[in-house]
């Protein structure tokens, strides 16, 4: 009788054992998928964010040259009423 309970421990153990290693997998797997859809997801958000901010860092230096050509234009009108007085 001990025999036959040592020889189902053994199975029951190894069955456990593969059930653990299954479940093990299919967990990791798993993880491994989501952690490439965040990263999918977290690219492309970064990308649409540079995107985002590389125009609006052109509209903020154009505006900037428009000011530029204002002020030089309005500075130039003034020194040529000056000149003239």
């Amino acid at each position: 009788m001990k025999t036959i309970s040592t020889i189902r421990i053994k199975e029951n153990t190894l069955k456990l054992n593969q059930l653990a290693l299954k479940t093990t997998e299919n967990i990791v797997l798993k993880t491994i998928d989501r952690a490439e859809n965040l990263q999918e997801i977290t690219s492309k958000n970064l990308k649409s964010t540079f995107d985002f901010t590389a125009k609006q860092q052109d509209r903020l230096f154009n505006n900037l040259e428009k000011g530029k050509g204002m002020i030089w234009t309005n500075l130039n009108k003034n020194f040529g009423f000056f000149s003239r007085n």
